[in-house]
């Protein structure tokens, strides 16, 4: 993938919330350049969410009721560390 996309992407994980913010940059830095492209699409989405949503699903317990981007917060969630 173009550095040019990346970079993207890596901005659009500054969501202003700090533990947001290192949740998502740490799972692009650690795993986009392993991840197929269900998980690539599932990210990008992910990233279109609204704040609210995408911190009750990383922090709050909560999950997306699709199974693909379920799945992706669950790994996210998982090498939070």
């Amino acid at each position: 993938m173009p550095e040019a996309t990346v970079a993207r992407l890596r901005w659009r994980c500054r969501r202003g919330m700090k533990e947001l913010d290192l949740l998502l940059g740490g799972w692009l830095e650690r795993c986009w350049d392993a991840a197929d492209a269900g998980q690539r699409r599932s990210f990008q989405w992910l990233l279109e969410q609204p704040d609210a949503e995408i911190a009750a699903w990383l922090i709050g317990g909560s999950r997306p009721g699709d199974a693909r981007h379920a799945a992706l917060v669950d790994d996210i969630v998982r090498r939070r560390d």
